[in-house]
């Protein structure tokens, strides 16, 4: 991936270029004078020592490299006492002694920067961030005891004698600090791992020039000799090698890391947008579209392949989705605040209820606002919703029957068996005959209502599944008639049967008898003495229909659609005051729904009514 800090051809050239000039302004300040090449190498070398240390101290929350991180605070000391080797050079006429102090400053700076190289390995390991300022103050009292110790208390051993050359000293510590140097190289190798193929390279470049450095350092006799100018040369390049590692370390590889992080999140959320199946947009103030994901171009009537950079009234989408994104937007223009409205929507040819969503966006360089539009279907959470709202209903029913119609039929009986247990010897045989009839007509209504509340609830519950056999047409209605014979009779009504259909239907047997029990029953109920009811069987396409026709009193129209719904809780008592819950109707709609078939009804009020039904022939 291209950033902004990534390596590139003209980096390349500007490196080559300045390499070069370098060389040219080494060669002639050498041409001039060995002390004027001498500073100059010196201070470019300091300078780049200074870089690293203030590159690692500003990049510490970045830096991820202990030991990129340990060595990069060291070089400010390292830096600052080749700065006084430098001063301490002989020309100079700085600080002047006949010591030699800036070989004595060459030789703690080298060995100081060896061991630093060692010791980083240490930290290498460690999980936790390094104490800069502890690494800084235990650099700045080697410092300060290396300066003194040459300085004022003059016990660091000569490292140059005029007429001599190097002492022994001088270069054995050179061999120990070449010793050290290997040292820092093989174990950099071992922990390769723990650094980046590049990062490697650069350290190891740097070790392998700062080796040869020391070599060339310990076979000059003066200070002004070829090998000591090679020794500079090698000790510049291992300098900019380590600067160039913890760039890579401290500034680019974060930043490339940065710009990769943001590229990627940038990528993953696009991805996200556009695969989500909910509706999204984002408007400018004056209402263009300046993005649209791909759920949006489902619903574009001519399936554009772009729909940003459009004017909202110009937008390729359904009007109802328009109207509802205008709505949307205005509103969240005036209130500064998310607007959300639902609205229906067509799609393949079905209803979907959607759920409409403008939030304003403020930007904080900019005054321009933008809107984000989120369209999601929500049919599904609304029919939850209902759901949820018919079982709350189902469950106040139950609870309503429970609580009050079961309670009265058992509060009957027990008021006529407590009536003949005490005047048992006071009453004659048609009081005890009439009561016993009360009694049973009680009984078989609470047994009739337990059933049909049994059955509703493992209808409710899933429990109850139809088991559909062919029924011949002409014995269940045979039996339906005989099923209300009884109450029928008692109350002068006459029951005729019209079959005009085929000879069987498909459904549950249970079932369809539950279901012509409750309506025949209902249509006794409310039809007066000495009329009729007319039950019916006639084809319709591929179901049987079913009618049961009463001349009772009928059902008001704004009753019709209540006496179906569970929820509703409507209920009225029949023409000789019988008591029902309206359980009865409502299980029969399910019952017959639930073997493919369909349940409605026809009333006039005070001229009777007509429930009709299906089901299948096959």
């Amino acid at each position: 991936m291209k950033t902004p800090y990534s390596p590139s051809l003209n980096n390349n050239h500007r490196n080559i270029f300045a390499a070069i000039i370098l060389s040219l302004v080494f060669y002639f300040s050498l041409q001039q004078s060995y002390l004027l090449f001498h500073t100059i190498v010196e201070l470019f070398s300091i300078v780049i020592a200074f870089a690293v240390f203030i590159i690692t101290w500003n990049s510490r929350k970045m830096l991820d490299n202990n030991y990129l991180f340990f060595v990069g605070i060291s070089y400010l000391f390292i830096g600052a006492l080749d700065l006084l080797h430098t001063l301490t050079f002989t020309g100079m006429n700085i600080i002047v002694s006949p010591v030699f102090y800036a070989n004595q400053f060459w030789v703690a700076t080298r060995l100081l920067e060896a061991m630093t190289f060692v010791a980083g390995f240490w930290f290498l390991n460690s999980r936790k961030r390094l104490n800069a300022d502890l690494i800084f103050l235990s650099y700045l009292i080697i410092s300060i005891l290396i300066i003194l110790s040459i300085l004022y208390w003059h016990i660091f051993p000569l490292c140059f004698i005029e007429g001599s050359g190097q002492t022994e000293f001088k270069i054995y510590a050179e061999y120990i600090i070449i010793v050290i140097l290997f040292l820092a190289s093989y174990l950099l190798y071992k922990k390769r791992a723990h650094f980046s193929e590049s990062v490697f390279k650069l350290l190891t470049i740097s070790l392998i020039f700062t080796i040869l450095s020391e070599f060339c350092f310990t076979l000059y006799i003066y200070n002004y000799s070829l090998i000591n100018e090679l020794g500079h040369y090698a000790k510049l390049v291992a300098f900019f090698m380590i600067y160039k590692a913890n760039i890579q370390t401290g500034f680019i590889r974060p930043t490339t890391l940065i710009f990769k992080n943001l590229k990627d999140n940038e990528e993953k959320y696009r991805t996200l947008a556009e695969n989500l199946p909910g509706l999204i947009l984002r408007f400018d103030q004056h209402f263009n579209c300046i993005y649209a994901n791909l759920a949006v171009t489902k619903f574009a009537e001519n399936k554009p392949t772009v729909i940003t950079n459009v004017d909202l009234n110009h937008l390729d989408i359904p009007k109802t989705l328009k109207d509802a994104l205008k709505e949307t937007l205005l509103q969240s223009t005036s209130t500064g605040h998310i607007q959300e409205i639902n609205i229906n929507l067509e799609k393949d040819g079905l209803i979907y209820i959607y759920s409409v969503q403008a939030i304003p966006e403020y930007h904080t360089h900019t005054e321009d606002k933008t809107y984000l539009v989120i369209c999601h279907d929500i049919t599904k959470q609304k029919n939850t919703e209902q759901q949820l709202q018919d079982l709350n209903a189902t469950k106040d029913k139950f609870f309503s029957i429970i609580a009050h119609d079961l309670k009265n039929p058992f509060t009957s009986l027990l008021s006529f068996s407590e009536l003949i247990y005490k005047n048992a010897e006071k009453l004659n045989a048609e009081k005890i005959q009439h009561m016993a009839f009360r009694m049973n007509e009680t009984a078989k209504n609470a047994y009739s209502l337990l059933e049909n509340l049994l059955n509703w609830s493992r209808v409710q519950t899933g429990i109850l599944k139809p088991q559909p056999e062919f029924i011949n047409i002409a014995d269940l209605l045979d039996q339906a008639k005989s099923i209300g014979g009884s109450m029928a009779i008692s109350k002068g009504i006459n029951i005729r049967v019209s079959q005009l259909a085929t000879s069987t239907v498909f459904a549950d047997r249970q079932m369809a008898g539950t279901i012509f029990r409750n309506i025949i029953s209902n249509a006794i109920k409310f039809s007066y003495p000495d009329s009729y009811i007319i039950l019916k069987a006639e084809n319709y396409s591929a179901h049987v229909l079913f009618s049961i026709q009463d001349s009772g009193i009928g059902i008001e129209d704004v009753n019709q659609e209540r006496i179906l719904k569970v929820d509703s809780n409507f209920s009225t008592p029949g023409t000789a005051d019988e008591k029902g819950t309206g359980l009865g109707l409502v299980l029969c709609k399910e019952f017959v729904e639930l073997n493919g078939g369909k349940l409605w009804l026809e009333s006039k009020f005070g001229f009777g009514t007509t429930f009709y039904f299906t089901l299948p022939q096959t």
